[in-house]
């Protein structure tokens, strides 16, 4: 059985999520009641303070995240097909050479039927030298691409 390429997508686990903003509410309340009734005004500026400073901080830094990987990606994504572009243009120019070379193998006449099986023997060769060459172009010396 094979693995499945498809990423799974982004699953939200909304109880850690609603868990996290209730024990923050509660961590801030609790701190309003341990605070002494005159500083309780300062305790609620410092904290609202504290949690835009945090909104604004966690807004930049998701912003930026989200613009880094989505260049990350598209550079990645581009410099792939760049090369996937430069490998067929070298594999077909390959080709075309090979094709040239028997063409030329075969535009000679063919007399006798010795002739026709030296040339289809030496076709032959060609194009296992050939596949032999690409193939050990493009992998690896363990055989993976």
């Amino acid at each position: 059985m094979t693995e499945s390429s498809v990423p799974s997508p982004l699953r939200i686990r909304w109880g850690w999520f609603v868990g996290c903003i209730v024990l923050g509410l509660a961590a801030i309340l609790l701190g309003l009641v341990a605070a002494p009734a005159a500083d309780r005004a300062a305790y609620l500026a410092g904290v609202l303070g504290g949690v835009g400073a945090t909104l604004l901080l966690v807004g930049i830094v998701v912003l930026l995240e989200r613009r880094i990987v989505d260049t990350a990606v598209r550079v990645v994504r581009d410099a792939t097909e760049a090369a996937r572009l430069r490998t067929d243009a070298a594999m077909r120019a390959q080709v075309r050479d090979l094709e040239d070379r028997i063409a030329d193998l075969w535009a000679t006449t063919t007399e006798t039927p010795e002739d026709a099986a030296a040339k289809s023997e030496q076709t032959r060769r060609m194009a296992d030298e050939f596949t032999k060459r690409v193939v050990d172009e493009y992998t690896d010396e363990d055989g993976t691409p």
